[in-house]
């Protein structure tokens, strides 16, 4: 018990304090850059769906931006410059959430039998709680029989869509980083 207690005053001693860095300044794209009634994950601009409010998309985009900002920062700190880190931000951002929405496309036929054994699982365990537990047991089973199997196949996809973000940004010219329209069926 003694030995931790008289560890942090020994690294005091040591002047083994905290390290003060100073941070950099963030890189957040301006507010009026990004529609009111759209969706800006990176390179990848959405409409807003009718089931988001307003409040909602701003949320959305105030966490994408604030996701390429420190992303930026921390390629600003490897020495990379500050348009190329910028751009190389924004394609790692944007490819990781369109693989990731491949990698759950991917995943559902497998995942549909993950469901099917998730209600299963859930109407067994549901019995003791009957009738109530014949409703919700089976439905909880099923989403996270989904879940299981859709997220892995999700993390995939990002991460393979984050390395070829990556891979992009360093390679193609930051000036010629113009966002991508998505297209989306009625």
């Amino acid at each position: 018990m003694a030995v931790f207690s008289a560890l942090p005053l020994s690294l005091t001693l040591l002047g083994a304090g905290p390290a003060l860095a100073e941070e950099p300044a963030a890189v957040v794209q301006p507010a009026d850059a990004i529609p009111d009634s759209g969706i800006r994950i990176g390179t990848v601009q959405l409409e807003q769906p009718f089931f988001l409010t307003a409040e909602q998309t701003q949320q959305i985009n105030t966490t994408s931006a604030n996701a390429e900002a420190v992303l930026a920062q921390a390629l600003e700190a490897a020495g990379v410059d500050h348009p190329r880190a910028t751009h190389v931000a924004k394609t790692v951002i944007g490819d990781a959430a369109i693989g990731a929405a491949v990698g759950a496309t991917a995943a559902s036929p497998i995942a549909s039998v993950g469901a099917v054994i998730g209600v299963v699982s859930g109407l067994v365990a549901g019995l003791p709680f009957a009738p109530i537990g014949l409703v919700v047991v089976p439905v909880v089973g099923a989403a996270l029989g989904y879940a299981f199997v859709a997220v892995p196949f999700a993390a995939l996809g990002a991460g393979v869509g984050a390395a070829v973000g990556a891979a992009d940004g360093f390679i193609s010219p930051p000036a010629a980083s113009t966002p991508v329209k998505a297209v989306q069926n009625s």
